[in-house]
């Protein structure tokens, strides 16, 4: 393997990991923080979200969920009796 494909190999392995950290707004700076001092902070983006059931984090890949609404957009309609 070359450099280079060595290179793109790994971006992918890690663009593929990436996934997005919700919490309570009021936490965000101190969930961002631990995911820094972890060294995390270019696999995982910390996001408030007021919908976050309180005390939990909740861990989503953001790609998984924009492909899979893409897919079902371009599919048929299907209308159920």
């Amino acid at each position: 393997m070359t450099p280079d494909e060595e290179a793109r190999f790994f971006a992918q392995i890690i663009g593929a990991a990436k996934r997005t950290v919700l919490c309570e707004p009021h936490l965000v700076d101190e969930i961002r923080g631990a995911v820094d001092r972890m060294g995390a902070a270019g696999i995982l983006t910390v996001k408030a979200s007021r919908v976050c059931p309180e005390g939990k984090l909740l861990v989503i890949d953001e790609q998984a969920l924009e492909a899979s609404a893409r897919q079902a957009a371009s599919g048929p309609i299907r209308l159920r009796p």
